[in-house]
Order: C-alpha cells, then sequence, then structure tokens
C-alpha cells in the first residue's frame, strides 16, 4: 500500500470499469490502495469478495444495503426492508464492513420532501435494534436532484440530519456525500461542521464530472484537511470515475494524500 492512497477507499464500480468486477480487486491492490468500498451487495459474489480482499490485505469500508427501493418506508413492503437489511448485515459481516449504506426512496407523485424523509425515518428506526446489536452502523445518504437524482428524498445534510436525528441510535449515522452536496447546498466545511457527530462516512468526487479529487470547482486540498481537523478518522471514499485514467487520477490522489493528516484510517 502506497502511505499516500492509505486515506482513500476506491469504488471498486466506477474504477477500472473494463475489467471484472472482481478483477478490479487486484486492480486495486497493484495501484497501492488498502481500502476499497462497493455499492449495492447483492451484485457481488460476497464470499469471493472477501476473500480476495483479505488475500490481499484490503479493507472493505462499506456496502450498499438497500438500493433505492421506491416502497422504503410502505407498511406492506416493511417486512421486505427489514429481511434486506438483515441479509446486508450479513454480507458486511462476511466482507468485514460495519458500514451499510441505506439510498433512500425517490418522491411519489404529488409528496413532498418533508412526508418522505418521514416515512425513510420510521423504516430506519424498525431495523436499528439489528443493527445495534450486531454493531453495525446503517448510513443514510444526501444526493443531489439537480444532477445525478431528479425526485431523490434526502437531497441536502438537512433532510439526513433530520432522518438521523429522529431515529436516534447510535447504530445509525451519515454517508456525507461532499460531490452531491456541493451541488445541493455548498458551504461544505459549514455543513460538516454542524453534521460532524453524526458522520459514519466521508465520500469524495469533484464537480462538474464527478472525477476525482482536483478536477473540478471543490478545493479538497483545503477541505480534507479541515475535514480531519474537525477530528474524522476514517477514510475518504472515491466514488468517481477518473478523468484521464486510473493512473493519472492516482497521481493527483497521491499529491492530496501526501499532505493529508494521517488520520488512522477506520470503517
Amino acid at each position: 500500500m502506497r502511505s499516500e492512497l492509505a486515506p482513500f477507499a476506491v469504488n471498486l464500480e466506477m474504477w477500472w470499469t473494463e475489467l471484472d468486477p472482481l478483477a478490479r480487486v487486484a486492480a486495486a491492490a497493484e495501484a497501492g490502495f488498502g481500502a476499497v468500498e462497493v455499492w449495492f451487495w447483492r451484485r457481488w459474489d460476497v464470499d469471493e469478495l472477501a476473500r480476495r480482499c483479505r488475500d490481499l490485505g484490503l479493507v472493505v469500508t462499506q456496502i450498499g444495503g438497500w438500493d433505492f427501493e421506491p416502497r422504503l418506508g410502505d407498511p406492506a413492503t416493511g417486512r421486505l426492508f427489514e429481511a434486506g437489511v438483515e441479509l446486508a448485515i450479513e454480507a458486511a459481516s462476511t466482507v468485514g464492513s460495519t458500514l451499510i449504506n441505506l439510498n433512500g426512496p425517490y418522491l411519489r407523485p404529488g409528496e413532498d420532501r418533508t412526508e418522505a424523509r418521514g416515512r425513510v425515518a420510521d423504516a430506519i428506526a424498525r431495523v436499528a435494534p439489528l443493527a445495534e446489536e450486531a454493531g453495525m452502523t446503517l448510513m443514510v445518504e444526501p444526493m443531489n436532484t439537480r444532477v445525478d437524482h431528479p425526485g431523490y428524498s434526502l437531497a441536502s445534510s438537512e433532510d439526513v440530519l433530520w432522518v438521523v436525528e429522529t431515529v436516534a441510535s447510535p447504530a445509525v449515522g451519515v454517508n456525507w456525500d461532499l460531490y452531491h452536496l456541493q451541488i445541493s447546498e455548498g458551504d461544505l466545511t459549514g455543513h460538516f461542521a454542524a453534521g460532524f457527530e453524526h458522520v459514519a462516512y466521508v465520500q469524495v468526487a469533484d464537480h462538474p464530472g464527478r472525477h476525482e479529487p482536483g478536477t473540478g470547482e471543490i478545493a479538497y486540498a483545503f477541505l480534507l484537511p479541515r475535514i480531519r481537523a474537525f477530528g474524522y478518522r476514517g477514510f475518504f471514499g472515491l466514488e468517481c470515475t477518473p478523468s484521464e485514467g486510473a493512473a493519472a487520477a492516482i497521481e493527483r490522489l497521491v499529491d492530496l494524500g501526501r499532505d493529508l493528516p494521517s488520520g488512522s484510517e477506520t470503517a
């Protein structure tokens, strides 16, 4: 592992897309990363993913546990959601991760965001005890509605923090995606400070383009050390596509990581 890349967890869905998904594990290790992240766990052979990461000394920081289910929060499908979270907890345990991302629903016709986030909170409150018992953290994620996810129910830091504070469980936190929040609201340092106590994980990409830090308008050389100074000790998930190939993107990350204080990264 390259020490400059130690703060970062590379997303196996967005990097090395020319390779078979499981082959990307070896690519990540060969590039010098020490950690990876994945989207919805059902897309993966989790046993094989766990084996390959273990053999190569890679940490799996987080997995997706619920993938844009529009019926999230409906009583009729409550058991489906609860069963899905139970299975996600098993999958996370298999790959050695304690962080599970729960993507919220899209708005129903005529539904406002306040109503939608209420049903998200109700649904997560029902499964939070499962995560508490398993020693896992369920994460809600803000996603911008202007560029990538029109109609998504949790667009801002206010939305996700409301859900987390309403559920009020130590096993529920925020996947703080800086790319999405730059588009939705800006003031990244100020909003991060306001929501820091509920931050479970941080993902990064630059805007516009959703490429690696250093290719757009977000001042990551300023922002990431500030996040460390607030006390964040976890990985930074690279949920971005390389702008000019993986090698060039990695060199940008090496430059960024060289001056980034170590966080004794945890997942």
